[in-house]
């Protein structure tokens, strides 16, 4: 039993992890006349996938297998088209507070980044693609939620802009691993869940 709840809580990380490591596996090969990867290049990018798997874990996206033990996907009465219906600012404001690390994260290791427009688009698709995820585990997909979000990512920005303008040192500038690597770990991560995370075979057992 004790090994079965060991599995199941390292299933989550191991989905988000595993792609993105197949992913930079894929790249460091491909390119052998690269030069050896800095330790503390790597440690951001666990950083960023940490950060990634972290929210993942508190949006709880769903799964093929969510998907496939109900009849239907879609149900209006669960998509929510009207902003701050509810009147509450509480849970509007954690979710941009869960944003803003990837607005920080994002300009300060990839150059690609260190204009706000490139942050918003990959916040606001992030984002978007967990409230569609959200749809297969019959968990509310909110509108709001995604305007937070984004509001979240672009305060991250800012916070990252004035971060430069205090310190005055460069942030990290990594050699990215193809060009498209932030992009790539955001929805490896998302797609490794919805295809391998099953944590319904785990409640047969637990």
């Amino acid at each position: 039993m004790m090994i079965l709840q060991l599995l199941f809580s390292l299933s989550l990380p191991f989905c988000v992890f595993l792609p993105c490591l197949i992913y930079q596996w894929y790249f460091l090969r491909r390119d052998l006349k690269r030069e050896t990867v800095p330790l503390s290049n790597m440690i951001w990018r666990f950083l960023f996938i940490f950060y990634l798997y972290l929210v993942i874990d508190t949006t709880g996206v769903g799964t093929l297998w969510d998907a496939l033990s109900y009849p239907e996907i879609i149900r209006p009465e669960e998509i929510n088209l009207v902003p701050f219906a509810d009147g509450s600012l509480t849970l509007g404001l954690l979710n941009a507070f869960m944003f803003m690390p990837l607005g920080f994260l994002l300009p300060y290791i990839w150059n690609r980044f260190r204009r706000w427009l490139p942050v918003v688009l990959l916040a606001v698709s992030f984002s978007l693609t967990i409230e569609i995820l959200q749809l297969f585990n019959r968990r509310v997909s909110d509108v709001e939620d995604l305007m937070m979000n984004t509001l979240g990512a672009f305060l991250g920005f800012l916070i990252w802009q004035l971060w430069q303008k205090i310190v005055k040192k460069d942030s990290k500038d990594i050699q990215a691993l193809g060009k498209n690597e932030a992009t790539a770990y955001i929805f490896l991560s998302l797609a490794g869940v919805f295809f391998l995370h099953n944590w319904r075979f785990f409640l047969r057992f637990l």
